[in-house]
């Protein structure tokens, strides 16, 4: 899930911010976070940071012209550079005139969120993640319902498995791979979450 939206402009102050997830830090406190970060990262490797893990998130930052664009998600399939591209270009061209100006008025950019909102896929704003309860290993393997097991092995072969591979493997259709998929993170063994091509299920 993408649980935040922001963008900064030079000196690292946030103009713009959209939080998905209302339990999310302060925009200040982030945009002087990724400042501060994004500074670091250019001083000792010379390059402009793209993305950093932080408290079991991601941070996707992409810099364009006078703003930054910060991503936050669950995970770092959920967000690649078109997107987080999109968004850059498209606040860039709605409010190209008022970043040369004060952009410190207050609700200046709010209507960005409406634009915002077509941009970003909407499974990509449900919270669908399910973390494993225990780790699916050989052992707990023969826990499982003998049914599950096939696809389980699979499981621990691939690590990560979509309904449409688990269906191929298994050479049954995708509404029983994924009935299959559902019942072993309904034990625990996996967990399931969004990627790019959709929902993709993992162990640990």
């Amino acid at each position: 899930m993408i649980r935040a939206v922001y963008v900064l402009v030079e000196g690292g102050v946030c103009i713009y911010n959209r939080a998905y997830d209302p339990s999310l830090a302060d925009p200040m406190l982030m945009s002087s976070f990724v400042s501060a970060v994004s500074q670091f990262s250019k001083e000792a490797m010379g390059d402009d940071l793209k993305g950093i893990e932080s408290d079991g998130r991601f941070v996707f930052v992409a810099d364009h012209d006078r703003i930054l664009t910060v991503v936050i998600a669950d995970d770092p399939d959920e967000v690649d550079t078109s997107l987080i591209d999109y968004i850059s270009i498209s606040f860039l061209n709605r409010y190209s005139q008022e970043l040369l100006g004060d952009t410190g008025k207050s609700g200046q950019f709010e209507d960005f969120n409406e634009i915002l909102d077509r941009i970003i896929p909407p499974h990509l704003l449900r919270d669908t993640r399910v973390a494993p309860m225990e780790p699916l290993d050989g052992l707990s393997l023969l826990e499982l319902p003998s049914d599950l097991q096939p696809l389980a092995t699979i499981l621990i072969r691939e690590q990560t498995l979509t309904v449409h591979n688990a269906a191929r493997e298994l050479r049954i259709s995708e509404p029983a791979a994924r009935a299959k998929l559902d019942s072993i993170v309904s034990l625990g063994k996996a967990g399931r979450k969004e990627g790019k091509g959709g929902l993709v299920y993992y162990v640990e």
